[in-house]
């Protein structure tokens, strides 16, 4: 196989519909039973009459990519036999080497399997992009970094095949179990540096049953029909489902894979799993059924079956064009609408109301015809707001933008005029003027701006029947006023001018902007602090503080501001190189504070530390032990890491020892260990490597 796979078109094809199904892959990942939410791998167990099937995965692309180099190693652990407590318990291996994915040639057997395929191009492919018709889903993935696909990917063909999960190393069936026994599984991923867990307990006697689906439901839209599931009921046991569809009720097809049908999760906490397919027919019903897939590979029972029709969609808007009054007395409406969409119409209706927001009611008994383009209202309000609704054989519902047609009288009030106010410290407005002169005085409407250049907004409702308004105003924004303006309505919905402009003062609540950090710089003489001036004109000071030792921020000094463009400060005071945090806060003029700046952090630089001298060590053949000793006079040392390796295998740390020595046992004669021991202090740092000692037993 060659670093680059070369799939055929329906293998691509196939690679949408996985990507898509992606959003189903992070409740699978929510499935695995963790016993401990520390680990870095995720195991579950499937429990059987003959075996206990084991199956994982690293929950970080960075953890997936160092297992597949170590790969995994597999025990179990026997806690409880027939009822008792095992003390201490059993530990078995059941691995003779880690698991790790099939090498690159391995793969040439998983031809005919297209998540093998994928899987392949995963782990060994040079490059992971696909060239595939651009749609909203893949824009998304193809925005991921290679990594993260690769790693999504990977998991994915894994939860979606057994063979293929057991060809990456995620895969095993413990078949020597015992009946009335529990058991701790253990997956663990061995590095030079570091040990990366996951456990999961079960009980053999255990018994594994998958439950079926019962609420799923279908709804059309023309040609389309969206199927919902509650997903999140069963999270834990399946990763994707399997969609089956019948045109006869009884004969089902699988379409899960069928271009056109796509999985999706509308929402990352939705409950909800959705299910897209197009209806090659309008004319005859479809039945659709689903069963949940585990990541073992099992289908879970079928569950209940919907039946659905499609019918034809009507795209188009109605408009009304006209509302004309000839008389005085009544208004004559008329409307455009297709014409070719009339056999999907199951008729009009015509809605009024006295105000634009409404409530609408209907003015005629039943639906008019769909053929109807007009109608006369033989008794409307002096003022009417018109909404006709198409409505279509599926029970949707066209509505119109409204319609405004008045009766007689057409002079609007006039303008408002003795605006005044005020704004007090807590941004409390209150407004007033005087009462509108006109006898057919509805109401008023207040209008709001923070500039007097911009377009004021409707701060109002229904209109207001007094002259009174109060308000709320944000203080801490750089604007200095606030904008009203009044309008006057009557009766019949006329609308007078804008009044003249009152503009009030804002009181002054805005706290000057924090400085800005240069790079901290790190010295043997403390710590140097450097930032830029705050960029408010009113600012006084500085005040510059440290974090203490119980988390509390202290003051360390306070520096004037002036017309530098550069401020410096040098933290002397520090008697040892432990990391240290600062903030910084800017004070105006009114002894208003700015946010603390962001948190930066530096230290004392120090000398480097010596390495670990070990004595000459104590061999005991014997009992098979090996002793260390070594003497360090360095002081705020908290530990020692012991470093081994045996023969030529590389050097791994083995153990972390609080005391000047330790001791090895289970040596194997024959064999040649050797160590080298680091000292560790209170602050982190690490002393050099000692000498590798070399020893042959």
């Amino acid at each position: 196989m060659s670093g680059s796979y070369t799939m055929p078109y329906r293998i691509k094809r196939c690679i949408i519909g996985m990507l898509v199904l992606l959003g189903t892959h992070a409740a699978a990942q929510d499935s695995l039973r963790v016993a401990d939410r520390g680990d870095a791998l995720a195991v579950i167990v499937r429990p059987s009459a003959d075996s206990i099937t084991l199956r994982w995965a690293p929950l970080t692309v960075g953890h997936w990519m160092t297992a597949n180099k170590y790969g995994y190693t597999v025990e179990r652990f026997t806690l409880v036999r027939n009822g008792k407590v095992l003390r201490p318990v059993e530990r078995k291996a059941l691995t003779t080497a880690p698991l790790k994915p099939l090498p690159e040639a391995g793969w040439e057997k998983f031809i005919s399997n297209k998540y093998g395929l994928v899987a392949a191009q995963a782990l060994y492919g040079e490059t992971f992009e696909l060239n595939i018709e651009q749609s909203d889903i893949t824009q998304i993935v193809n925005k991921a970094k290679e990594n993260d696909q690769r790693f999504s990917i990977a998991l994915f063909c894994a939860d979606m095949s057994p063979a293929v999960a057991k060809a990456e190393g995620l895969y095993l069936s413990d078949k020597h179990i015992e009946k009335n026994v529990k058991y701790l599984y253990r997956i663990t991923v061995v590095t030079p540096t570091d040990t990366l867990r996951g456990s999961a307990f079960v009980d053999a006697a255990q018994k594994y049953i998958l439950p079926g689906l019962t609420d799923l439901t279908g709804e059309t839209a023309g040609n389309v029909v969206t199927l919902r599931w509650n997903q999140q009921e069963h999270a834990s046991l399946y990763t994707t489902y399997i969609i089956e569809r019948s045109e006869d009720g009884k004969t089902y097809t699988d379409i899960t894979d069928v271009a056109g049908v796509a999985l999706s999760k509308k929402g990352t906490e939705s409950k909800y799993q959705y299910a897209v397919d197009t209806l090659a027919s309008l004319d005859k019903p479809y039945s659709y059924r689903i069963k949940g897939r585990t990541p073992f590979g099992e289908s879970g029972p079928i569950s209940n079956i919907v039946q659905v029709k499609g019918h034809k969609v009507v795209t188009s808007s109605v408009f009304i064009t006209s509302a004309l009054s000839t008389d005085n007395k009544s208004i004559d409406l008329a409307w455009e609408f297709p014409e070719a969409d009339n056999d999907a119409l199951a008729g009009f209706e015509v809605t009024r109301s006295p105000k634009s927001s409404g409530p609408y009611k209907t003015i005629h008994k039943g639906l008019l015809p769909p053929a109807s383009r007009i109608f006369k209202d033989t008794s409307p309000e002096q003022s009417n707001y018109y909404k006709l609704k198409a409505k279509t054989l599926d029970g949707t519902e066209i509505l119109s933008m409204p319609f405004l047609a008045l009766l007689v009288d057409s002079i609007p009030p006039v303008q408002p005029v003795g605006l005044k106010g005020k704004v007090d410290d807590a941004g409390n407005v209150s407004i007033s003027w005087k009462p509108n002169p006109d006898n057919d005085i509805y109401g008023y409407r207040i209008y709001r701006a923070y500039y007097q250049t911009e377009e004021f907004s409707l701060k109002t409702g229904e209109p207001l029947k007094d002259t009174v308004f109060t308000d709320k105003v944000e203080l801490k924004s750089l604007n200095e006023k606030i904008h009203y303006r009044v309008m006057a309505i009557d009766r019949n919905q006329n609308h007078s001018i804008l009044s003249e402009i009152l503009s009030l003062a804002l009181p002054d609540k805005v706290p000057p902007m924090p400085p800005v950090w240069l790079p901290v710089k790190s010295t043997k003489d403390g710590v140097v602090l450097r930032w830029t001036p705050s960029g408010s004109v009113d600012v006084v000071r500085y005040e510059l503080y440290r974090k203490g030792d119980q988390g509390q921020w202290i003051r360390l000094t306070s520096v004037a501001s002036g017309t530098d463009t550069l401020y410096t400060y040098t933290d002397r005071n520090l008697q040892s190189s432990t990391v240290q945090y600062y903030t910084v806060v800017a004070v105006d003029e009114a002894g208003l504070e700015s946010p603390p700046d962001a948190v930066v952090s530096g230290f004392r630089l120090t000398g480097p530390k010596p390495p670990v001298t070990v004595s000459t060590p104590t061999i005991d053949r014997a009992n098979k032990k090996i002793a260390l000793r070594w003497t360090y006079d360095e002081q705020r040392v908290t530990a020692y890491r012991v470093y081994k390796k045996t023969n030529d295998e590389p050097l791994m740390l083995y153990r972390t020892v609080k005391e000047n020595s330790f001791t090895d046992s289970g040596m194997i004669p024959g064999k040649k260990y050797s160590y080298q021991v680091m000292a560790v202090f209170d602050n982190g740092a690490l002393s050099d490597m000692g000498k590798l000692i070399v020893l042959e037993f």
